[in-house]
């Protein structure tokens, strides 16, 4: 758990480091996926598109979870503020279910697929997002793969 702690405060520390000082973005990404209702999200230029980091958690009375995911995107414009965009990256994280005659825990690692649609907009510093996000596992994978659909909103710095 602590070597999971490390890895994501460092890369929360180099990135934003080695990233350029414009087109940066924080905010929630709202709807997640089967088991994360909403995430932080933070975006930041990277070699010339953008990476995004979104951390999510969430728990209730048989499971917690945790997760982790880095993507990198593609980003084109459309017209004016709208811009599409698409992406890959992995999703790491632990999740803890412990139900009727049921216990299920520990930390795994998923392939992540990102497609989808944000405005701009020019007189305040806010973006809206709307996109998709499947989850492929490859490590302790879960019965069934994550797919989430979700709404973004970031303060644009």
């Amino acid at each position: 758990m602590k070597k999971a702690v490390f890895v994501i405060l460092a890369c929360m520390l180099i990135i934003p480091a080695v990233s350029n000082a414009q087109g940066r973005a924080i905010g929630l990404r709202f709807g997640g996926g089967n088991l994360v209702g909403a995430e932080i999200s933070y975006q930041t230029p990277f070699n010339g598109d953008r990476l995004e980091l979104d951390l999510g958690i969430k728990s209730s009375s048989h499971w917690s979870h945790w997760s982790l995911t880095g993507i990198y995107q593609w980003v084109w414009q459309i017209e004016g503020g709208f811009y599409w965009y698409a992406g890959v990256g992995p999703s790491i994280g632990n999740r803890s279910y412990s139900g009727p005659g049921y216990r299920d825990d520990g930390m795994f690692l998923a392939a992540a697929l990102n497609a989808g649609v944000e405005y701009n907009f020019e007189e305040i510093p806010l973006q809206l997002s709307v996109d998709i996000r499947p989850e492929l596992g490859l490590i302790n994978t879960y019965d069934r793969g994550v797919f989430s659909l979700a709404l973004g909103v970031r303060y644009r710095f």
